[in-house]
């Protein structure tokens, strides 16, 4: 019984556009995170919030005994929270966001070094269907200085810009150091907006920032060299994130998994100044996170194919060498989230069944 309990909440998380392959040590991660009467409850979800007559009669539970159930889930991070008309709806995360949900706190207890090891084999499952068979998840967007001052720097690639669009921003701690526990970055790396702000700062999993403070801390990230990744999309930022490449699991899908789909470059390219460069080396030994440059003869060459676009290189040239000029090739990322979600879930053949969870039997 509770072993198909988990496998169908595997299966309602894997029609998601980020998906959920089958591995066990996802449904060993899930039977940690859900009690057999909160998977059960689960599974009256969809990824759109529903109210809570929707989930009673979907899951098969008793209104008041579903919202207790649903509100001891959105305190541990595993479904969201949306408050409409002084009616509070809900509706599960994808399993991204239940991986990265429970290391924001920064406590290592029990549950979280029970997840700790199931999480990283499970890593090598997930990490390679992350993505669409040309659509990509997350993109980068290079640090503003080390773009060369001739190149068109488009709206959606101007963070500032985009952090002053936002209503509410905010920092979590970054779920991947939580995990590794692998090197001296800042923990709070996991920049919010919005929704996805408020409802993880409800919640104690995150702190509200002033703009300012968000772009103070921007500068200070850029100048620790950490990889800034951004939602797919050009319309608003949900998600800002600061990664290294010792501990990211987006990064070590690039890198290790060899998982190109995973990750949008950047619109740049380096272009090197080799009468500049004295061949000291720190763009490829300590700059790149991605291996994309090699020294021959003390000269750097730039390995374009796994070139992420990011601007370290450049940023951390002592000689000014290296500088990042816009690439004609790269796609215009989706509009929207829904747009994301629409073309990943085309592409992956889990369209219809997607429509399928998440239209109510309620429509009233």
């Amino acid at each position: 019984m509770s072993e198909n309990l988990y496998e169908d909440l595997r299966e309602l998380l894997d029609t998601h556009p980020v998906g959920c392959p089958y591995a066990p040590a996802i449904i060993d991660i899930l039977k940690i995170l859900f009690t057999e009467k909160e998977a059960q409850v689960a599974l009256g979800l969809g990824f759109r919030p529903f109210n809570i007559d929707e989930i009673a009669r979907r899951s098969g539970i008793e209104p008041e005994e579903a919202t207790n159930r649903l509100k001891s889930l959105a305190e541990k991070g595993l479904v969201f929270t949306h408050k409409k008309k002084n009616e509070v709806r809900y509706a599960l995360l994808n399993v991204i966001q239940i991986f990265e949900n429970p290391y924001r706190k920064g406590i290592q207890d029990t549950t979280i070094k029970k997840l700790t090891p199931l999480w990283k084999e499970y890593n090598t499952k997930s990490l390679q269907s992350l993505g669409g068979t040309s659509t990509s998840l997350l993109r980068v967007v290079p640090i503003e200085k080390s773009i060369d001052a001739r190149a068109e720097i488009l709206t959606y690639e101007n963070v500032y810009e985009m952090i002053d669009k936002a209503r509410v921003v905010g920092i979590s701690r970054c779920a991947c150091r939580e995990l590794e526990q692998n090197c001296d970055s800042p923990r709070e790396g996991c920049m919010l907006f919005d929704t996805t702000c408020t409802y993880l700062v409800e919640h104690g999993f995150g702190r509200y920032l002033t703009k300012d403070e968000m772009k103070k801390k921007l500068r200070e990230f850029d100048e620790l060299g950490l990889v800034r990744q951004v939602n797919n999309t050009s319309d608003r930022l949900e998600i800002l994130c600061h990664c290294c490449s010792c501990c990211c699991r987006i990064l070590s899908a690039l890198k290790d998994y060899n998982n190109p789909r995973v990750l949008m470059r950047s619109a740049y390219i380096p272009v090197r100044d080799l009468e500049k460069c004295i061949g000291c080396g720190i763009c490829a030994d300590e700059r790149c996170p991605v291996d994309a440059i090699q020294m021959d003869e003390e000269k750097p060459v730039v390995n374009i194919e796994r070139c992420i676009g990011c601007g370290l290189c450049s940023t951390g040239c002592p000689q000014a060498a290296i500088r990042m000029e816009r690439s004609v090739d790269i796609p215009e990322p989706p509009a929207s989230y829904m747009d994301l979600g629409l073309r990943l879930l085309q592409e992956k053949g889990k369209l219809e069944k997607f429509i399928e969870v998440n239209t109510p039997q309620d429509n009233n």
